[in-house]
């Protein structure tokens, strides 16, 4: 089962623009949308308070998949994020990314995953940037963007700035700032990474479906 899966509350995307992009690419890639999800929770509620998020998550079964536009439908916090990525990989779920055409299955690269996570923590830095009144826009492009992939990698192998910016033939104090101004050893010293590097490793080297944190979350609802 496919399953689109649309977030409401944000100007810039709205539900019918979201579902209106879904269905192009569905059609484009021959796939069939099954159920349609709207998820109108704010975005300031935390994960596990996610009604709409969690009672789908306790419903799929093994083989479906999620349709999103992007990361962010799911949740635009790092953290978060990789909760919902030990979820759907323990229970041999996928993710299909429309905006990047990328599935999050058990056969994905690791640094595809945490390419995209670097990704939406510079969305983050930058969306603090323009509420502390800095100047709007993004990142400006980087000689090191190609590699950036490359980088976090190496840093997740405990390298030093030196070792990588001789490995890359680069000057060490250019490439200090360029991890430094895209936060990336805050990335991979973020306390949930680990977590989900182990999470992923299990999953890809274990077929057994297991249980995972999220669909242990039961919500408490408010008496009316």
């Amino acid at each position: 089962m496919i399953i689109a899966y649309l977030r409401g509350r944000n100007r810039n995307f709205s539900i019918s623009w979201q579902q209106e992009y879904l269905i192009k690419y569905a059609l484009n890639k021959g796939i069939a949308i099954d159920l349609t999800e709207i998820d109108d929770d704010p975005f300031s509620i935390v994960l596990e308070e996610r009604t709409t998020l969690l009672n789908l998550l306790h419903t799929l079964k093994s083989g479906d998949r999620i349709l999103i536009y992007d990361l962010w439908v799911l949740s635009k916090k790092v953290g978060e994020l990789t909760k919902v990525f030990d979820c759907i990989l323990k229970n041999d779920i996928a993710i299909i990314i429309a905006k990047q055409d990328i599935v999050i299955d058990k056969n994905v690269p690791l640094k595809t995953v945490i390419s995209l996570l670097s990704t939406q923590r510079e969305q983050n830095l930058q969306s603090q940037k323009r509420v502390m009144g800095r100047p709007k826009g993004s990142f400006s492009r980087s000689k090191f963007d190609p590699y950036k992939t490359q980088i976090l990698e190496m840093l997740m192998q405990e390298m030093s700035v030196s070792e990588i910016a001789k490995k890359l033939g680069v000057s060490r104090s250019s490439l200090k700032d360029y991890i430094n101004s895209r936060s990336l050893k805050e990335i991979i010293d973020s306390k949930k990474m680990p977590q989900m590097i182990h999470a992923y490793s299990n999953a890809v080297q274990s077929n057994l479906t297991r249980e995972c944190d999220l669909k242990k979350t039961k919500i408490q609802h408010k008496d009316s």
